[in-house]
């Protein structure tokens, strides 16, 4: 059976509202991370739930390769 590992990075959200940099930020992440043979899992959008409904930290990067 194969086993993984995981790798999170967090991609923090722009100061700036509305700032669209922020997901370019997770692709650089991901083209960067797969020349070390990491693939894509997942992203995921976290949400601060002390600074109101539904307000987002950023975004997650989920990578994971298999373990030798």
């Amino acid at each position: 059976m194969a086993r993984y590992e995981y790798k999170f990075i967090e991609i923090p959200r722009s100061k700036m509202f509305g700032k669209q940099d922020d997901f370019e930020k997770c692709k650089e992440v991901i083209a960067s991370e797969a020349q070390n043979g990491w693939r894509l899992k997942q992203v995921v959008v976290p949400y601060q739930e002390k600074s109101g409904a539904y307000f987002s930290k950023g975004y997650e990067v989920i990578l994971e390769r298999e373990v030798d």
